[in-house]
Formats: structure tokens, sequence, C-alpha cells
């Protein structure tokens, strides 16, 4: 037709993830860095990301990567007691992160963290509406069960 704008259509587009990060030093004295990359909506995710279901309609999952990491680089330390959940309003929903087990957990740990050396778990939140405005479906937050630390990222 004249005069009339040829009709486009926008490919889906991926974002680099945002990371949030903080430093941890337990009542042991070990001093950790805690990193919190937290992606895009997903329609699906992967099988090693820990869906355990697709997401109901109008819904997505957000994809979560959490990093520690031994900031010693002479000694061992053990894994901190980490606790990974979506704050959306009402009760905490825990958000499953693969550990290197395989097992899918909010409560992710490893027996030791070498020196210098890190541990990424992979997993994705509980379902959010996919048309919620960025911030608006809860925050992705990662706690430490023997201090204070707390670490909070906004859902985009």
């Amino acid at each position: 037709m004249a005069g009339q704008a040829p009709e486009t259509t926008a490919a889906p587009t991926t974002t680099a993830p945002r990371s949030f990060s903080g430093e941890l030093t337990s009542t042991d004295g070990y001093r950790y860095r805690i990193t919190l990359d937290v992606g895009d909506r997903l329609a699906a995710a992967s099988a090693d990301e820990c869906a355990t279901t697709a997401p109901p309609a109008g819904q997505a999952h957000v994809r979560v990567t959490l990093t520690v990491a031994n900031l010693d680089t002479t000694r061992p330390a053990p894994s901190p007691p980490l606790r990974i959940e979506l704050a959306a309003g009402g009760s905490p929903r825990p958000v499953l992160v693969r550990d290197p087990g395989g097992t899918c957990t909010f409560t992710p740990r490893v027996s030791s963290l070498g020196a210098g050396e890190s541990v990424a778990y992979r997993g994705t939140t509980p379902a959010v509406a996919s048309d919620a405005a960025p911030g608006s479906a809860g925050a992705v937050e990662v706690n430490v069960s023997e201090t204070r630390f707390s670490l909070s990222a906004p859902v985009p």
C-alpha cells in the first residue's frame, strides 16, 4: 500500500548479565568475593540451569550465576553457608542453582575452596511475570547465615 511503512519484526536481543558483588569476611577470618550475575528473562532454560518446569504462559525464568571466590591466595577456605532466594513480596522463594555434584539447591556448598580458587553455580529463578517492569518482579538475594552479609540484585 502506498504511504504505509513496511512492517518490521525485531529479533530478540540478549544483553550482558548485570553483575553485583561484595566481599565477605567470615567469623573465622576467611575472606571471599561473592558475585551474582543476573541475566535476561528466559522463555525456557537449558537443562543445566535447574529449571524444574517450563514457565507458565506469560511468565519467564531469569538466568543467574553465583560465584564464590576465596580471596586468600595462601590457604584453602571452607565454603561459606550461602542461601540464594527470590524476594518478591510475601515469603522468599528458593532460586535453584546446580552444585558441582549436579544437585539443584538454593544452599550451594563445596567441601572447600583452594587458595585463590572460585566456584560458580548456575541456575534460574522461579517464574516471574514476563511483562513486569524492570525491578518490579523482585530481587535475587544471597545471604550468608553466619554473618550479616547480604547481596541483592533486582530482576531485570
